[in-house]
């Protein structure tokens, strides 16, 4: 296997990486959201369970910080795909087409 199919699926390993943790990330914040709060609100209210339902949310927490810290490490930037830079990218060149303007039918239109 060549070395840029090799960084190829290195990359996409790491895509893949970001997706579950960014899904990961999403899915302990909802937990964290119903938990906590309801968790609180019964730790007033003098049940045991509530302290359960807040140790569970500080955890679903904790999870959802490592999450989006380990996604934020896992992200691709795009200037580090493999592949040779095009210089000449994103800068405007003149056309091609020696007559200028939108032509339709015969009609030119533009200058």
């Amino acid at each position: 296997m060549s070395v840029h199919l090799r960084d190829l699926e290195a990359v996409r390993r790491r895509q893949g990486r970001f997706a579950a943790l960014v899904v990961a990330a999403v899915l302990t914040a909802i937990g964290t959201w119903l938990t906590l709060p309801f968790g609180v609100v019964l730790l007033t209210r003098g049940a045991v369970f509530g302290l359960a339902l807040v140790v569970a949310g500080v955890v679903l927490l904790a999870a959802c910080v490592v999450a989006i810290v380990g996604a934020a490490r896992a992200r691709v930037a795009p200037e580090s795909l493999p592949g040779k830079p095009n210089p000449a990218f994103g800068e405007p060149r003149p056309s091609a087409n020696p007559d200028s303007g939108y032509s339709t039918a015969g009609m030119k239109l533009g200058s």
